[in-house]
């Protein structure tokens, strides 16, 4: 029952996919990865053609990789998500299943990790790095798990490796996870000398020379790890804003796990003549907890924390399964399950086509933009907070556009800056005015 639930989450995430137009920072990691096809140079990323220092490349690389097989579209980038997102439901099931060798709790752990709703309304599909980033972490810790009560060297090694590609694809947080994730397993088995044998160095060493090897390969290493320090830290704020943060965020966590979260407080009422906290869920739940406390305490997006959304969803599944028993219970399992499936089918039938066509849809605003322009002719960007619109333009021409700064010769600009030029079309959003301008021949 739960794997046809599995299969059925997943298909809900198709119809219509390629028709939602790019969001957040969708269009800031596809744009990325198009000028690195574009330029082939795939160690030092860009964006509009200045040095972008914000992230590693590794999910820039995927996405390149994805275009050998899907043309560049919305569906480039999102089929990496897409793909990870199976990948970590099932890593979720295999490590239940690990844990407690029960093939029905294991499923139910996949099944309530996929139908999350911030995964299965958000993040599961957008082209954004957080669902890889949660694969690898999830995987590292994984193994860190299993070489900690094992001792296989293989498998430690495999840890490292594991948590480089993890830096490679959001920095220093990835560190995080391992550093903590370690110190953990330390307190918890009693045996926090094993975090300083010779073996040990097996799991770092790895780690770091993956993301050596890449960092030394860059033209401003210094700035690089500079920006990546900041991007890690920069949410450290004053008093009042992070108490604020601290009584609000495990109430926005509440919500993004829904309808789980809510579903496992009345598990636990369903199944209280049967409640116990095994050895393999109080790991579970140590691991979470010690990973989770960094952002609590700091000023941190709610979508942070995804890496530990697999345990919290074998942490549900425990409870939940024993719940089922309770026959008002499985009920209302079936009931919730099938409303959200249907729900989120409705929502790629009907929402995405509504999205791609309002208009302030940036994909319809640069679909008319560029039938307003001589197709020989070339044009740069000098809006980059709109660079959805941007990427819409370089995509259906062929190569990336860049700043006006960064080309010799341009006659048109998309400009929501002082004027460059004569305004063919303008366009009023919310908060600016976007503005095709074609430039005066002095200008090339």
């Amino acid at each position: 029952m739960f794997l046809f639930f599995i299969l059925l989450a997943f298909v809900s995430l198709l119809p219509n996919l390629h028709r939602y137009p790019f969001k957040n920072e969708e269009s800031l990691r596809t744009q990325i990865a198009f000028e690195m096809w574009h330029s082939g140079n795939y160690l030092q990323p860009t964006f509009l053609g200045e040095l972008y220092f914000n992230k590693p490349p590794f999910f820039n690389w995927l996405i390149v990789l994805y275009s050998q097989i899907i043309p560049w579209s919305e569906m480039t980038a999102r089929a990496v998500s897409l793909s990870f997102l199976l990948l970590t439901t099932l890593l979720v099931g295999i490590f239940s299943h690990y844990l407690f060798r029960n093939l029905s709790s294991a499923t139910l752990s996949s099944l309530v990790f996929l139908t999350f709703g911030n995964v299965l309304f958000f993040y599961g599909f957008l082209a954004e790095i957080d669902m890889t980033f949660t694969f690898f972490v999830f995987l590292g810790i994984s193994l860190l798990y299993i070489w900690w009560n094992k001792g296989s060297k293989v498998v430690g090694f495999f840890a490292g490796v594991v948590f480089g590609l993890a830096f490679l694809l959001k920095g220093l947080p990835a560190y995080a996870f391992m550093g903590i994730s370690t110190l953990t397993f330390a307190l918890y088995k009693k045996s926090p000398a094993k975090a300083f044998k010779p073996d040990a160095l097996l799991v770092y060493i790895p780690s770091l020379l993956i993301s050596l090897l890449w960092i030394i390969q860059t033209p401003e290493q210094i700035q690089y790890l500079a920006n990546l320090w900041r991007e890690s830290f920069s949410r450290v704020e004053g008093d009042f804003s992070r108490l604020r943060h601290m009584l609000f965020f495990p109430l926005l966590n509440f919500k993004d796990t829904l309808p789980w979260s809510f579903l496992f407080l009345l598990s636990l009422y369903a199944s209280r003549k049967d409640l116990d906290f095994p050895p393999q869920l109080r790991g579970v739940f140590l691991l979470f907890l010690a990973n989770y406390i960094p952002y609590w305490v700091s000023d941190s997006a709610g979508r942070y924390i995804m890496p530990l959304y697999p345990l919290l969803a074998i942490l549900f599944a425990y409870y939940l399964h024993k719940a089922l028993k309770v026959e008002v219970f499985r009920k209302l399992f079936l009931i919730t399950i099938l409303i959200v499936i249907l729900l989120k089918f409705i929502h790629g039938l009907f929402f995405f086509p509504y999205a791609e066509n309002r208009e302030t849809s940036r994909k319809r605003i640069a679909e008319r933009m560029v039938n307003m322009i001589d197709p020989k002719s070339s044009i740069a960007c000098q809006c980059p907070q709109e660079k959805s619109v941007c990427l819409y333009l370089g995509l259906w021409k062929g190569e990336p556009l860049r700043l006006l700064s960064k080309e010799k010769e341009v006659r048109y600009v998309v400009n929501c800056e002082e004027p460059k030029g004569n305004s063919i079309v303008e366009f009023k959003l919310k908060d600016k005015t976007i503005r095709l301008e074609e430039l005066r021949k002095d200008n090339f």
